[in-house]
C-alpha cells in the first residue's frame, strides 16, 4: 500500500475518527477507551468479502455506506443508539494506490456516520494477498433491556418498516447486466435507480428501533436474508408459529410496477429476497398505536403484515401463508443462506 499502513490510518483517523461522545481516546493508540457513562453497551459486528458479499467493481463510496449500514441496522433491530464503530479493512497488496479509493470510500462512510452520529473509534489495516475484506464492528447503548428475536407471543401482530424487496430486484438486474445467472427484469431507468439506490445504501431504522424499544416491544429482528427467513429465525427462537398476508406486504412504487402482475415475483422479492434491512416487529395489540405514531413521527412507512400464532395452532408449517385470505403454498426457499 503506497504510503504505508501508518499514511492510512492517519487518513482515517483525520477524516473520520473525529473526538465523539463518549470518546476517552480514539484512532492512535493500542485501544479505544470508550465511555458508556453508566449504560449498557449493545455490540455486533459484520464481514463483507468482495467476490462473495458485494460486486469487485462497486463503487467505494457505496461499499462504505453499507458495510456500516448492515451493521447499525442490527443494532436498530435491538433498540440501541448507534454510537462508536471500529473498521477492519484487509486491502489487496498488488494495488499500487489506495489515495483515490480512501477517499471515495471515506466519503460514503462518513456520509452515513454522521447521520446518526456514530464514531470510528479504532480498528485495523493491513494487506492480502486476497479478496478485499472489510469487517465491522458497530457498538451501541440501551438504558433498558433490548428486543430480541425470542420474545414473540401468540398474538403479536407482525410489523414490518419501509418496504421489501427492492434489494433483491436490484440484484437480478446486477447479475443481468453482468451475464451471470439471474432473472431476467424489464424496467425504466428511473425504476433501475431507485432499486440500485436502495440495494447500495440501505437506511438503517435506527430512530424507529429506539422508539419501539420505549414504547415497550421486546421482539424485533432487522430483514437481511429475506423476510420469511428472518421471521423464520423469530418464530424458531420463540417457539411459535406465524400467519403472513403476502398481499400485506409493503412494497415501493417501483416493485408495485414491476412485481403487480407476477406472483412469482410477489414471492421471490419481498418474501424471501434479502438486503432490506427494514425491521420487522413483532408486538401486542395494544402497542399498535403507539408504534404508529412512533413511525408517522419519523416519516416512516409501518405495516402490519400478519400475527403470531401459538406452536400448537393446528398447522405442521411454521408459517401459515395466504393471498387474498386464500392458503398458498410457501415456498421452497425462504431466503438467503449462508454458506461456509
Amino acid at each position: 500500500m503506497a504510503g504505508g499502513e501508518f499514511a492510512l490510518i492517519a487518513q482515517l483517523r483525520s477524516r473520520l475518527g473525529t473526538a465523539g461522545k463518549g470518546v476517552r481516546l480514539g484512532i492512535g493508540d493500542d485501544a479505544a477507551w470508550l465511555d458508556p457513562a453508566g449504560r449498557q453497551l449493545v455490540a455486533t459486528m459484520d464481514t463483507l468479502v468482495a467476490g462473495r458479499h458485494f460486486f469487485s467493481d462497486v463503487r467505494p463510496y457505496d461499499l462504505a455506506w453499507k458495510a456500516l449500514a448492515v451493521n447499525l441496522s442490527d443494532l436498530a433491530a435491538m433498540g440501541a443508539e448507534a454510537r462508536w464503530c471500529l473498521l477492519g479493512l484487509a486491502l489487496p497488496s498488488r494495488a499500487a494506490s489506495y489515495g483515490a479509493w480512501l477517499e471515495d470510500f471515506m466519503g460514503g462512510w462518513r456520509a452515513l456516520a454522521e447521520r446518526h452520529d456514530v464514531t470510528l473509534a479504532g480498528g485495523d489495516t493491513v494487506a492480502t494477498d486476497g479478496p478485499l475484506t472489510l469487517s465491522v464492528t458497530a457498538l451501541g447503548l440501551v438504558d433498558r433491556s433490548v428486543m430480541r428475536r425470542d420474545a414473540a407471543r401468540p398474538g403479536d401482530r407482525i410489523w414490518v418498516t419501509g418496504s421489501l424487496g427492492d434489494a433483491a430486484a436490484a440484484l437480478d438486474l446486477a447479475l443481468m447486466e453482468r451475464g451471470r445467472e439471474g432473472h431476467r427484469v424489464l424496467c425504466s431507468a428511473t425504476q433501475r435507480e431507485a432499486l440500485e439506490a436502495r440495494r447500495l445504501r440501505p437506511t438503517p431504522r435506527l430512530e424507529l428501533g429506539e422508539a419501539a424499544a420505549s414504547c415497550g416491544v421486546r421482539c424485533a429482528l432487522d430483514c437481511s436474508d429475506g423476510f420469511l427467513a428472518d421471521l423464520g429465525h423469530i418464530l424458531e427462537a420463540s417457539g411459535a408459529r406465524a400467519h403472513v398476508a403476502l398481499d400485506a406486504l409493503p412494497l415501493s412504487p417501483e416493485l408495485a410496477d414491476l412485481a403487480r402482475t407476477d406472483p412469482e415475483r410477489l414471492r421471490r422479492w419481498p418474501l424471501t429476497g434479502g438486503d432490506d434491512y427494514e425491521l420487522i416487529l413483532c408486538a401486542p395489540p395494544s402497542l399498535s398505536a403507539a408504534l404508529r405514531q412512533a413511525a408517522a413521527a419519523r416519516g416512516l412507512r409501518l405495516t402490519a403484515v400478519g400475527r403470531i400464532l401459538p406452536a400448537d395452532s393446528g398447522s405442521s408449517a411454521a408459517v401459515i401463508l395466504t393471498w387474498r385470505d386464500q392458503v398458498v403454498p410457501l415456498p421452497a426457499v425462504w431466503g438467503h443462506v449462508h454458506a461456509l
